[in-house]
């Protein structure tokens, strides 16, 4: 019965296309006892299983990602298509451009402004006739979600450093505890002298 479900295994793994293409890619394949879907993980196994295929993301990788994008024909695509799914409202093409902030809406516009003098889009009322005080409500939202987010930072370090110096005021607790105790029996004892 176990060469039965080794062999059924590997046949449903050499006749399945994507789990032939993840087994020559990663040279391992674990089967269930139905010989599926994988063994059961628990949760941290899951995460070790993730961690062992995928290295974490940094803050640096994710700068050098954005100065790669930024400028790049994968953004101008994703502009095109943006503003042609919101029919060239900027609210939702700025809020669904990947990595771009308000900062970015010239040179956002100026992609848009290229793609339709190139007559790769049309030109939307939405876009043409925009009211400028959408622009001045995009760049008042940004300013204050910025404020917001460096707050977040501000607050997350504040509270690293409160923890760390409530756990160094904790330990010189239990030092002065340790020292008391120490002090009021591991006295040397004093030798009595016998009549």
């Amino acid at each position: 019965a176990v060469v039965s479900t080794q062999s059924t295994g590997a046949y449903q793994l050499l006749s399945d296309k994507d789990r032939r293409a993840e087994y020559d890619e990663h040279g391992t394949l674990e089967m269930e006892d139905d010989g599926l879907l994988g063994k059961a993980r628990t949760p941290d196994e899951w995460s070790a299983l993730w961690r062992s295929l995928f290295k974490p993301v940094t803050k640096e990788d994710v700068v050098k990602f954005e100065g790669e994008y930024k400028g790049s024909e994968a953004e101008r695509g994703d502009v095109k298509r943006f503003y042609t799914q919101f029919k060239g409202d900027m609210d939702k093409v700025m809020e669904s451009v990947m990595l771009v902030t308000f900062e970015d809406e010239d040179r956002i516009r100026g992609i848009i402004n290229q793609l339709i003098e190139d007559k790769e889009v049309s030109k939307y009322k939405a876009y043409t006739k925009e009211d400028p005080k959408k622009r001045k409500r995009r760049e008042k939202t940004g300013k204050k979600e910025a404020r917001e987010a460096a707050d977040t930072l501000n607050d997350q370090s504040s509270l690293i450093n409160a923890i760390a110096n409530r756990q160094a005021q904790r330990g010189k607790q239990m030092e002065s505890l340790f020292a008391n105790l120490e002090e009021k029996y591991c006295q040397p004892s004093k030798k009595r002298k016998r009549k």
